[in-house]
């Protein structure tokens, strides 16, 4: 998501990549001599409309489907686009059973000033139960920090500025390409030699993404090499990626829909302790294996051209630091970037003018199947990162953002106090043709940079990594991920989708469900 360059003589294929941020701005930029006048104006917080916790709960409560007896609860999402239909552009979820109000918006103006007010240190709360977990049922285990998810204020800020240079700096980044490509040929390989007769992948597709996003964030961040790719999975591994889907999943029905956990440990909460144990202990595992590695470095190896991983660079400046933010990358690096990646192939795979446009764009820039992909020839990959922006928004990740208002704010006419709890639906908008004209259609053109535009096109209304100092710190390695993959397939086979559409369900994240079949065709 960097910033959109803006001089003249940009190329008409330059992309206004990850979200296209406007300029650089601070909460000085909203401080207006009338403001004051508007808030007592403003209609009082209190009166923003929404509906009752028994709404909510008989909500989450109804079933989903045409046949009576056997649907599936209703999903989130949908819940959040009948609210939408019934209040408005803003409404209220009142706090129940211990947890606080929660101020639903969907407009992007009221996002750009929820993020430009947001102030040094942005607020984003919302993951009590892991809160719970690093502070008070497993304490001992985080002395000093409980990670860049849970801490705020001046503790949040003195981890991340020492792992923004180290993970943010796209020339530092940029380094880790061809380790990210060592690991996206070997998935290709794997996955070409488990083809059917039909040229067809197995059913268990997006287990075999999870399995490379976990070796390819393992490579990056602990610089091993876990071997997942060559070898079957152990038993751990796969209770491991068990446990991530349970994660998302209880995280959504403990901290996002009515629960009584904070009054009663509820046998959904004690499944979560445990399952946040047993993912804890996975990735220790493996972050102690790289901390090893570290100790027993040979001086040659220090003087290999291969770039240092992560944890070796935060080790040099803050070992507790640099454990942590380890374990964060394994914990959080996997089903995310596994999700975009899915929306990325199977999207091609279902438009194949745009995935023939794609193959031409990939041929200049690996000639040959089994071409490098280095930091500098791809530097110029315009339409594949259009088509990775496009595929996030027809099948998003995430439904949104959340912050709490930085300071006192008038959103829709409605008094905001300061430290609100604030969720920014862009989901919603990903369909709204006001913002996205001919939404359920992809089409990556329409994040190249061109002379027509959409008039109504506002940036902050596709935020797919957040915005601002609290922005995804692990972006630029999705990207990378990402991009490195979906090349490597396009390049070498011409996708095709042959099933019914995918049922996708939102555990915090939007995760395909049922079998995932991809045909991989030989050019």
């Amino acid at each position: 998501m960097i910033l959109a360059r803006r001089c003249s003589y940009l190329i008409r294929s330059d992309l206004r990549w990850f979200s296209a941020q406007a300029k650089k701005a601070t909460a000085s930029d909203f401080e207006d001599d009338s403001f004051e006048e508007n808030w007592k104006k403003a209609k009082p917080y209190d009166s923003i409309p929404g509906p009752s916790t028994w709404t909510m709960i008989k909500s989450f409560m109804a079933k989903g489907g045409k046949n009576v007896g056997d649907q599936d609860p209703v999903q989130f999402t949908d819940v959040m686009r009948l609210l939408q239909k019934t209040y408005g552009d803003i409404y209220k979820i009142k706090g129940s059973f211990g947890k606080r109000d929660v101020v639903i918006i969907h407009d992007p103006k009221d996002f750009e000033i929820v993020f430009r007010t947001a102030g040094n240190y942005p607020v984003r709360r919302g993951f009590d139960t892991m809160v719970h977990y690093r502070k008070v049922y497993a304490k001992d285990k985080f002395p000093l920090t409980t990670g860049l998810a849970t801490e705020h204020g001046e503790p949040w800020w003195n981890l991340r500025h020492k792992v923004n240079g180290i993970m943010m700096k796209p020339q530092v980044t940029k380094g880790y390409t061809s380790a990210v490509d060592e690991v996206s040929s070997d998935f290709v390989r794997k996955i070409h030699s488990l083809r059917d007769e039909n040229q067809e992948t197995p059913a268990n597709f997006y287990y075999n993404l999870n399995i490379w996003a976990l070796e390819s964030i393992a490579y990056i961040t602990i610089n091993l090499r876990l071997g997942l790719l060559q070898d079957k999975p152990s038993e751990e591994i796969n209770r491991f990626m068990q446990n991530l889907k349970q994660f998302f999943q209880l995280t959504l029905e403990l901290d996002f829909q009515p629960s009584i956990w904070k009054y009663y440990k509820t046998p959904k909460f004690n499944r979560f302790m445990r399952v946040m144990d047993e993912i804890h202990d996975t990735v220790g595992k493996l972050v102690d294996k790289g901390v090893e590695n570290l100790k027993t470095k040979t001086n040659q190896e220090t003087k290999s051209d291969r770039e240092k991983g992560v944890l070796e660079k935060l080790y040099e400046i803050d070992r507790e630091a640099a454990v942590l933010m380890a374990v964060d990358s394994l914990f959080g690096g996997v089903d995310t970037t596994s999700s975009a990646a899915y929306a990325v192939l199977h999207n091609l795979a279902l438009n194949p003018d745009k995935q023939k446009i794609l193959r031409s764009e990939l041929l200049k820039i690996l000639p040959e199947k089994d071409s490098p992909l280095t930091k500098e020839n791809s530097a110029n990959m315009p339409y594949l990162r259009a088509c990775i922006k496009e595929a996030m928004r027809v099948t998003p990740v995430i439904i949104g953002n959340a912050r709490s208002a930085g300071r006192d704010i008038v959103l829709k006419g409605y008094q905001i106090p300061k430290l609100t709890d604030l969720a920014m639906q862009n989901h919603i908008l990903y369909r709204d043709e006001r913002y996205f004209p001919n939404a359920t259609a992809f089409i990556p053109e329409r994040w190249l940079r061109s002379e027509e535009k959409n008039e109504n096109y506002n940036p902050f209304a596709f935020l797919p990594f957040g915005f601002g100092s609290r922005i995804c710190v692990g972006r630029r390695f999705a990207e990378m991920e990402i991009e490195s993959l979906v090349a490597r397939l396009v390049r070498n086979y011409h996708l095709e989708w042959r099933q019914s559409p995918p049922k996708m369900r939102f555990s915090t994240v939007h995760i395909p469900q049922g079998d995932i079949k991809l045909r991989l065709k030989d050019l």
